[in-house]
């Protein structure tokens, strides 16, 4: 929302049959959250080994940020995709659902632990999910929910499911494009939150001749 933000996303790691997105949403926004947003980068980096384990990046990451956030907290999710075995691992930190738009339906994946950078004893568990050929998934922050129109009425889940299901055809880059336009449209005039989503798609057929496994 500003020249700074709070928000915070990351590929830990990515290649053709795997990837790890993290999304991150430090409280407030500015300057302030911007320099915790930096912290949370460096937190997930030294988490790099634990990519392909959820629970164990995230309660990683709150180890290194408990006690070092000026009293900011964090929300995150973090997803590994492994398109060898077609499967994903999710863990959440107080965030909004993983959204799966499979089939023309919108599923929402929650597995959420306590919010990063708040409490020592905070643990994490991992959700793992089968993946399926046109899967598309999206992650958020809750800027997106709460965008407010002049009325003062929030965008929300609903909404989103909905944009989420219209935009099936479009490529993942032009539905990111499409939710964002519609959001702005939403709240032209009123935004007063960091918005961040990423989509990632799932393709199990019609696979190049020089991929020999399924991609992401």
């Amino acid at each position: 929302m500003t020249a700074v933000a709070g928000d915070f996303y990351d590929f830990l790691i990515a290649d053709q049959t795997q990837a790890g997105l993290l999304i991150a949403d430090v409280s407030g926004h500015g300057v302030p959250a911007a320099l915790i947003a930096a912290m949370v980068k460096l937190a997930a980096t030294s988490q790099r080994s634990n990519a392909a384990e959820p629970a164990l990046l995230l309660a990683g990451m709150n180890s290194v940020l408990c006690g070092n956030t000026q009293e900011q907290f964090v929300t995150a999710a973090y997803v590994y995709l492994d398109a060898a075995s077609s499967t994903l691992r999710y863990s959440a930190a107080a965030h909004p659902p993983m959204l799966l738009l499979r089939g023309g339906s919108v599923i929402e994946l929650t597995e959420n632990g306590l919010m990063l950078a708040a409490f020592t004893f905070a643990t994490y568990t991992t959700a793992e999910y089968a993946l399926q050929s046109s899967d598309r998934l999206l992650l958020y922050t809750d800027g997106i929910l709460e965008a407010t129109n002049a009325q003062g009425e929030e965008f929300g889940s609903s909404r989103l499911h909905t944009l989420l299901k219209e935009a099936a055809g479009l490529s993942a880059e032009a539905a990111a494009a499409s939710i964002l336009s519609s959001l702005e449209s939403w709240s032209s005039k009123s935004q007063n939150d960091d918005l961040t989503l990423l989509i990632c798609d799932y393709f199990s057929e019609n696979i190049p001749e020089n991929i020999s496994e399924p991609r992401l």
